[in-house]
C-alpha cells in the first residue's frame, strides 16, 4: 500500500466518522470514546494484509494509539499522539537502539478534540507543524456537540451560546481557522452538531486557509 493510498483511506474514514458524528452525536460519551470508535473504523478500512508490519522480528500493528512524539516539540517532555499510523516499511530514528520501537517514522497522525477551546486546536496545529514531528501528514478532527442551555443533554455538551466555536464560513481574511491553517501542513476537519438548531450542523475541511464544506 502506497503512502497516497493510506492517506486516502484516512481522509475517507475521517469524513465517514464526522458524518456519523453529526447523525448520531451520542454514540460515545467522551472524546476518548470517539478515539476508540475511529480507531475501529480506520483499522477495518485498512486492507487486511497491510495492518501489520515486522520490526526487529516483532509483529507490530501499523495503527497505534497514544504513540509517543519523536521529540519534545517545544514542551518539557515527549508527548503522545491521539492516533498514529506507522510508515510502511517501518523505519526508526534510533535503528539498532534498545528502544528503536519508540521512535518509528509515522505516515500520518490524527489529533482529536471534542468541545475543546480554540487554544486546543491551535496547539494541535502547532505540534503537527513542528519540524521534529516525525510524520508525513497531520490530520485534526475537532467536534462540537451542543444542546439546550441550562438543560444540557450531557454534562460533556456545550451550549450553542459558547464563544469558543470559530466562525468557519466567515469570508473575513482574518478568519481564525483560515489564519491558523495558513502555511501549515495539517488538514483540519471541523464538525458541529446542535440539537437546538441555533447553529447549523455541518462539516468543514480546512487546508492551508482554504475552507470547503463537506455537509
Amino acid at each position: 500500500m502506497t503512502q497516497s493510498n493510506i492517506l486516502d483511506i484516512v481522509r475517507q474514514t475521517i469524513e465517514k466518522f464526522c458524518r456519523e458524528f453529526i447523525a448520531n452525536p451520542y454514540l460515545c460519551y467522551t472524546e476518548h470514546g470517539q478515539h476508540a470508535r475511529f480507531y475501529a473504523m480506520l483499522y477495518n478500512a485498512i486492507p487486511e494484509d497491510q495492518r501489520y508490519v515486522t520490526w526487529e522480528g516483532q509483529k507490530v500493528c501499523v495503527l497505534q494509539k497514544e504513540y509517543p512524539t519523536a521529540d519534545k516539540l517545544g514542551k518539557p517532555r515527549r508527548q503522545h499522539w491521539d492516533l498514529a499510523i506507522l510508515a510502511n516499511p517501518p523505519e526508526s530514528a534510533k535503528h539498532g537502539a534498545a528502544n528503536s520501537y519508540d521512535y518509528l517514522k509515522l505516515a500520518a497522525v490524527i489529533e482529536f478534540g471534542m468541545n475543546e477551546p480554540c487554544e486546543h486546536l491551535e496547539e494541535d496545529i502547532r505540534r503537527l507543524a513542528h519540524e521534529d514531528a516525525n510524520l508525513d501528514q497531520g490530520f485534526i478532527v475537532h467536534l462540537y456537540r451542543l444542546s439546550k442551555p441550562g438543560a444540557l443533554f450531557s454534562d460533556r455538551d456545550w451550549s450553542p451560546n459558547t464563544d469558543q466555536i470559530l466562525d468557519v464560513e466567515s469570508k473575513d481574511k482574518d478568519n481564525d481557522l483560515k489564519r491558523l491553517s495558513l502555511g501549515k501542513p495539517a488538514e483540519v476537519y471541523y464538525a458541529i452538531t446542535d440539537s437546538t438548531g441555533t447553529k447549523a450542523d455541518g462539516i468543514w475541511k480546512i487546508i492551508d486557509g482554504d475552507v470547503s464544506v463537506l455537509k
